[in-house]
């Protein structure tokens, strides 16, 4: 299945297989999972867990800065 993922202002399409969870996408793309949240690119923007499958909808991954 595609996907249409923004990441920043950066658009792609994944295709991954269908049933794949929000850490299959992560991992995919080469993020750490520390670093992102993944969430529905939608005007209410929506979390999705790593555990759970991607919705079919459109996706924005947000990168967090974090330090300490």
């Amino acid at each position: 299945m595609e996907w249409q993922v923004t990441i920043d202002d950066d658009v792609k399409k994944v295709d991954l297989p269908e049933g794949s969870t929000a850490n299959d996408l992560v991992n995919h793309l080469e993020l750490h999972p520390d670093g992102v949240l993944v969430v529905t690119d939608e005007e209410k923007m929506k979390p999705i867990p790593l555990i759970l499958k991607l919705p079919e909808k459109p996706i924005r991954i947000i990168l967090v800065a974090s330090g300490g």
